[in-house]
């Protein structure tokens, strides 16, 4: 195949999609649509145990080593309603699958977080825990780079869970509207550009500003785009205009729909 996959997978998000919440590409592209494995690492640490699950993305190891597993983000275990039941539900799988079983990180050495947690992905006999969580519609990929080298397979996997409607994917939540957001947290939604700031920051639907890596010539009135990453209150100034503001870590965290 000549195009990557994440340019696929790009193509595909562009393609015209239903009203109800860009759930159904084209029929002209259902054929070409499939999940990508990733690739085997090429630098694995020595074996460890598990000696706690956290949540979806957060486990001790059995040296006592905390692990923030990247590529991906579940949600919370406090969260209410559905997304509570998704990441226990997360959880519990975690569990199951890391049950009794020696486990690899990747990549290794690995990096280290502020809050002092390896920072990488668990290899799992053939497959990385993410590949796991995100088929299961379990987790949503978010690229925060350095740590992002298994984004484009990891994305090429969520878009096969999102249009077989597995897990959360069939409970027509997401992406969420931009108009119902309350509160701060990792959040995936859409909504229409109502105010460009500058070159890089706009704000959707007169409720989120977003702050872009770089700038996007591409961003006009009215336009349409799914955004996810970890939203905060907006500084006093801009309040009035948007409550909420989400710095986006990576481009590839900005899709357009139509």
């Amino acid at each position: 195949m000549t195009a990557s996959i994440s340019a696929l997978v790009d193509a595909l998000f562009r393609t015209k999609t239903s009203v109800k919440g860009t759930f159904f590409v084209t029929l002209a592209f259902s054929s070409v649509v499939f999940a990508e494995p990733c690739p085997t690492p090429k630098g694995l640490s020595p074996e460890f145990g598990i000696n706690r699950v956290i949540d979806g993305d957060t486990v001790v190891f059995d040296d006592g080593s905390r692990v923030r597993l990247t590529g991906f983000n579940s949600f919370e275990l406090n969260d209410s309603g559905w997304k509570g039941r998704s990441a226990r539900e997360a959880k519990r799988k975690v569990t199951k699958w890391l049950s009794r079983k020696k486990v690899r990180l990747a990549p290794w050495p690995a990096a280290v977080d502020r809050y002092g947690r390896l920072l990488g992905n668990l290899w799992l006999d053939d497959k990385y825990l993410g590949e796991l969580l995100v088929s299961e519609g379990l987790a949503l990929v978010v690229s925060v780079p350095p740590q992002n080298k298994l984004v484009s397979c990891l994305s090429s996997i969520e878009w096969a869970a999102r249009k077989a409607r597995k897990g959360f994917w069939s409970l027509g939540q997401l992406p969420e509207r931009i108009q119902a957001m309350d509160k701060n947290g990792f959040r995936f939604g859409v909504g229409s550009v109502t105010k460009i700031i500058d070159s890089k920051s706009f704000i959707l639907d007169s409720r989120l500003r977003v702050l872009l890596p770089k700038a996007d010539p591409n961003v006009h009135i009215g336009v349409r785009f799914e955004v996810r990453g970890w939203v905060s209150r907006s500084p006093q100034w801009v309040q009035n205009d948007a409550p909420w503001t989400l710095k986006l870590k990576d481009m590839t965290n900005r899709v357009r729909v139509f």
